[in-house]
């Protein structure tokens, strides 16, 4: 069965928001989602889960709505950031990229994960996409995180504490 990647290192403006609540790092043994985000772990999704291709589907219902604020953020806003899939072969691996730039439907911007199963993109490579390769979006607004819905989705299995760890 092929499955989904999605790379966590992208979650480092997610991770310095917990930083700033006061989440203290634990040993490397740990398997929470922050933890995982910290050690820049993929998290292996079935490419059929029901939870996912919802949370995808919501982020791209909302992304109309992303790039208008995207594009006229007020103060407070920053790291805005979309996901899209890089394809190599049957693997596919889920990137964030920021900062990123668009022209009418066309995007490009840098590689923020360091690749671990795709080989033809590497960590700060600048790629171009389509508006229709984006599965997810996020920014931080005053210190919150908005959108991130791939994340939400992986959290669903997660426990009580290990939610409120990565808020």
């Amino acid at each position: 069965m092929r499955r989904r990647i999605m790379t966590s290192a992208g979650y480092a403006m997610i991770l310095s928001a917990a930083v700033a609540v006061g989440l203290n790092p634990r040993p490397a043994d740990a398997q929470t989602p922050t933890q995982k985000a910290e050690r820049d772990e993929l998290a292996f999704v079935a490419k059929s889960d029901p939870v996912m291709a919802k949370a995808m589907s919501k982020a791209r219902a909302t992304l109309p709505d992303f790039l208008s604020t995207a594009a006229a953020p007020k103060a407070g806003m920053d790291g805005f950031a979309v996901k899209v899939a890089i394809r190599d072969g049957d693997n596919a691996e889920y990137f964030w990229i920021t900062p990123f730039t668009t022209k009418d439907d066309s995007f490009s911007g840098e590689i923020n994960n360091r690749p671990r199963l795709v080989h033809s993109v590497k960590l700060g490579q600048t790629i171009t996409f389509d508006r229709s390769e984006i599965v997810d979006w996020m920014y931080m607004d005053d210190n919150k995180m908005k959108g991130n819905y791939t994340a939400c989705a992986l959290l669903k299995s997660a426990s009580k504490r290990e939610v409120d760890e990565f808020k």
